[in-house]
């Protein structure tokens, strides 16, 4: 191996018929025998896949904000079915790089449109319940994986049986309610009201009172469109007049860019989504480089995901840790034991020693206590009107770590630890930034506007910081102005003299 330079590239050229795969030819390696110049189109498939979940997070977004979450939620979910299919009888690498786009593309909507659903029409009490159930038939799902490749190495087969499992769930679409948040903010009181009704039939609990309607005077007060079968709750309707679209995206992005109040936070969870994505998805491709089998290593990997979960719905309501300290901290344990992994590394041409693999599992663990939490802290942090738009921007960014992911755990193949350092690093940094700037949103109401967060004076002690040096420095640039003591004010570049 040490004279690998002197031997010319052709001498290494074999014909097809002149060799054969060991673990046979059921893999997508074999079957287009994806190996030497085209070995590099195996870890593009997992960017492409991110890709498209890049511009399903984004598209999707924007859509439920302006259609609602329950169209956004069947769409999303039509288009990761197709994608998968696709991927069932790709007759050519091309073809299944494009279902792997669009199975990402509706992975990424779906995911998203879920989890802001269900954070809006759950109460801050009950919140928390998603950190816990989400994720742990996400990890259940990581899980089964490995379980059913061993089963079915056949890839093909493998999509299949993904794809027959998905046909059942299109008929939760039926019992779905749109959300009551997102139906107020479009001025539709009348079938928020039904949807309200509705949940407390199935509940149990008394009807809330009718909104006023002048037209329906004689409506009993308490009494409600699913008690009188008057239909479906929340059968759209027209929705309300007002600005155009390109006049709504203009001021969504102004808001969350350069209003105080939301961009501090927003860059701050762009960063802790970004080093969330890099780290979970990387250390999941890199198990693979620390020499054991490749089902144990992924399922063990999945495995040390669900303590991770149980910890999380218990910190996240927890008084003294909360959101905030959950997320952050996740974050913090996660880069710290990536970036200490490097020194237990040991003799490079050996296996991996015990101490190593713990400190690498530990990074996962705390990746993962992170990423529990920060879907649901982010849709509190920003207010119904803009939610989606704002997850989906965040989640966005954090495709892009998910795309660099597979190229980073690449490296592993020649360094093991040159991957855990681009892994461990940014999440370090995210997690300090995450607990030093943002606020702490548990056990308060979820925000329907940008108003609801009042002056920018009331918001922490992070997002004064920046419009005070800001002032500062205009107030410097100003004819006379002196410091505190008394002396002139520093020069300064366009300063009017």
């Amino acid at each position: 191996i040490f004279y690998y330079e002197l031997i010319p590239d052709d001498d290494w050229a074999v014909a097809g018929g002149e060799y054969e795969y060991t673990a046979g030819s059921h893999t997508l390696v074999a079957e287009w025998d994806l190996i030497c110049k085209t070995s590099s189109y195996v870890p593009l498939l997992s960017t492409i896949f991110f890709g498209g979940y890049l511009f399903g997070v984004y598209t999707f977004g924007s859509y439920a904000d302006k259609r609602g979450r329950r169209a956004a939620f069947l769409w999303s979910f039509l288009i990761m079915q197709v994608g998968v299919f696709l991927s069932v009888v790709a007759p050519s690498y091309a073809v299944y790089a494009l279902a792997r786009f669009i199975t990402g593309f509706g992975v990424g909507a779906f995911g998203l449109i879920a989890y802001v659903w269900n954070s809006e029409i759950l109460g801050p009490d009950n919140r928390s319940v998603l950190v816990l159930t989400t994720n742990m038939f996400f990890a259940f799902g990581t899980l089964l994986c490995p379980m059913m490749s061993y089963v079915l190495p056949n890839w093909r087969h493998l999509s299949l049986a993904t794809f027959l499992m998905g046909l059942p769930f299109y008929t939760v679409y039926v019992f779905c309610l749109e959300s009551p948040k997102w139906l107020a903010t479009q001025g539709r009181a009348g079938e928020v009201h039904r949807v309200m009704c509705a949940i407390a039939l199935a509940n149990g609990n008394p009807s809330p009172p009718a909104p006023f309607d002048p037209t329906e005077a004689g409506r009993p007060a308490g009494v409600c469109d699913a008690e009188q079968g008057s239909g479906r709750a929340g059968a759209p309707t027209s929705g309300k007049g007002g600005d155009t679209e390109a006049d709504i995206a203009v001021d969504v992005f102004h808001q969350l860019f350069v209003d105080t109040r939301l961009s501090l936070r927003f860059y701050t969870m762009c960063l802790a989504w970004f080093s969330l994505s890099l780290g979970y998805y990387g250390l999941s491709m890199n198990v693979s480089n620390l020499g054991s089998n490749i089902y144990i290593s992924s399922a063990m990997a999945s495995l040390v995901e669900l303590p991770a979960y149980l910890v999380a719905v218990r910190a996240c309501d927890h008084e003294r840790v909360g959101r905030r300290g959950t997320t952050g901290g996740g974050l913090v344990l996660g880069g710290a034991c990536c970036v200490l992994s490097v020194f237990a590394l040991g003799d490079p041409s050996e296996s991996p020693g015990m101490a190593m693999l713990l400190l690498v599992f530990a990074g996962k663990f705390g990746i993962a206590l992170g990423y529990a939490t920060i879907y649901l802290y982010a849709a509190e942090l920003f207010p119904t009107s803009i939610r989606s738009r704002a997850m989906g921007l965040q989640s966005l960014v954090a495709r892009i770590g998910g795309m660099l992911s597979s190229i980073v755990a690449s490296w592993g193949k020649t360094s093991r630890a040159l991957p855990l350092i681009v892994f461990g690093l940014p999440c370090l940094v995210a997690g300090l930034a995450a607990m030093l700037l943002l606020p702490e949103t548990r056990g308060q109401p979820m925000l329907n506007a940008i108003e609801d967060l009042g002056p920018p004076s009331s918001q922490g002690r992070g997002a004064r910081t920046l419009p005070c040096l800001m002032r500062r420095y205009r107030q410097l640039g100003e004819d006379g102005v002196k410091e505190p003591d008394g002396s002139p004010a520093p020069a300064m570049v366009g300063a009017p003299s």
